[in-house]
């Protein structure tokens, strides 16, 4: 099928998440995602302008346009888009910089249009200068921002110092044409719905979990849900309000657990959620059937990984805390989970949400009180800060983002927190135990749990 000589394509299973949010959701401010990058010594504007025209040249996710067909949405891309005039502001106070990005989230994209990404260059409260990005979570995710941000700065300093351009990045038309001959191909489909099927009602099927998300079994909200059997609720027509909270992990921790992830053949994303869930375990009595919402970058090839459109899939993954167990040995049976998942990406989100319900009376599409989860390296530059900010209506009580500086080798925990449901002294304490339950792991990977926690 096309349109005005272009290819239209169905969406992606991942699209077809935020095009649901879209239709349902009250907070549709979680639908786009907005970031900065601020400068020590500034910028040119005008280099600035010639290398975001650039980017969109370069990455095709940001020509996307959507249209309907019917009752269906599709999608085509562009073969060309400018980014037009963008404003340059000043802000003499924070709290005319706080209104700004209050009015900035708030305003929606007409992704019809074409309105994917919006920029504002800006000179904050301490004089610093800043460009400010809110694009559309129909066309890039978290994981895909951290390719965006890569290659601007790898522009920006091409322009700036008169050499080549980096390397081209991966096309996401080639990703989104392979996802629609996947959902095509029935008998891999039916493969991934046996795996599916198995992992929530075999492997994980002998009791509910309990979910990610309240910090603590003592709050009356889970206590409530925790003695109904039942710990979800419709989450897409409550009004819910996030901040977000940032953390700075110690570089021993860092270091101590990258080692140990190589030694291991473990990947550093596993590592920090089994740690999290660990923590969580322990501040609900050692609860050892624990559920979050796992952000995948599907298939994580290396196509998925130079290429900035939106890829990635909640999924409700179980783990399972075995005590008796060593930390490596509760780890590595995550990971092959994990990689298992990976490799089984064809279902729609309502038909994995359906069976999580079957299974455990429980979905993603009606959890409120739950954690996502996802880990989002990115590649500093000398006197750039790079930082997403809350879009002030998430979707879970909970959001991680585990931000990694792999320049300087720092990492950065950044959560997005119903404000409602968690106070900063409990993000603060649970935040201080996590980094506790991580110095003991790394200090005796091969003890058993019940002996060092």
């Amino acid at each position: 099928m096309e349109i005005a000589g272009k290819q239209l394509y169905h969406f992606t299973n991942s699209q077809d998440v935020i095009q649901l949010q879209s239709k349902y959701a009250l907070f549709k401010r979680v639908l786009n995602i907005l970031f900065s990058l601020t400068f020590d010594e500034g910028f040119d504007e005008a280099l600035m302008c010639q290398a975001i025209d650039l980017l969109y040249e370069r990455h095709d996710c940001l020509r996307l346009r959507f249209v309907k067909q019917g009752k269906e949405t599709m999608q085509y891309f562009e073969a060309e888009r400018k980014s037009g005039k963008i404003p340059s502001l000043r802000f003499e106070t924070n709290g005319a910089f706080d209104a700004f990005f209050r009015r900035f989230r708030r305003k929606p994209t007409d992704v019809a249009k074409g309105d994917v990404l919006r920029v504002v260059f800006a000179v904050n409260p301490e004089g610093k200068q800043m460009v400010i990005c809110k694009i559309s979570h129909y066309v890039a995710d978290t994981y895909g921002i951290g390719i965006l941000v890569n290659d601007l700065m790898g522009i920006y300093a091409a322009l700036r110092d008169g050499k080549e351009l980096p390397p081209a990045p991966g096309s996401f038309e080639e990703i989104v044409r392979k996802d629609n001959e996947f959902r095509n191909d029935a008998a891999a489909t039916e493969r991934d719905r046996a795996f599916f099927h198995d992992y929530y009602f075999n492997r994980h099927g002998d009791s509910h979990p309990v979910y990610c998300g309240q910090h603590g079994n003592k709050d009356d909200h889970w206590l409530k849900f925790k003695r109904k059997g039942e710990f979800s609720n419709s989450y897409l027509f409550i009004r819910c309000d996030t901040e977000p909270y940032e953390f700075a992990l110690p570089k021993s921790i860092t270091l101590d657990a990258q080692q140990w992830c190589a030694d291991h053949g473990i990947s550093l994303n596993t590592f920090f959620m089994m740690a999290f869930t660990l923590t969580l375990s322990l501040l609900n009595d050692r609860e050892t059937r624990l559920c979050s919402v796992e952000i995948l970058n599907c298939r994580g090839t290396l196509a998925d990984r130079r290429t900035a459109g939106t890829k990635a899939t909640g999924l409700t993954v179980r783990t399972d805390i075995d005590y008796d167990k060593s930390f490596r040995e509760n780890a590595a049976a995550l990971f092959e989970e994990q990689q298992e998942i990976y490799r089984h990406t064809r279902l729609t989100y309502l038909e994995t949400e359906v069976m999580q319900h079957e299974a455990w009376k429980f979905s993603m599409l009606r959890c409120l009180i739950c954690s996502g989860f996802s880990y989002i390296p990115y590649q500093s530059q000398p006197g750039v800060r790079f930082q997403l900010h809350s879009n002030g209506k998430g979707a879970l009580t909970t959001y991680v983002a585990i931000m990694h500086d792999v320049v300087n080798n720092e990492i950065s925990i950044n959560y997005d927190v119903q404000r409602l449901r968690i106070t900063p002294v409990q993000l603060i304490d649970f935040q201080s135990l996590y980094i506790r339950v991580m110095e003991k792991v790394l200090a005796r990977p091969d003890t058993p749990l019940k002996e060092i926690v």
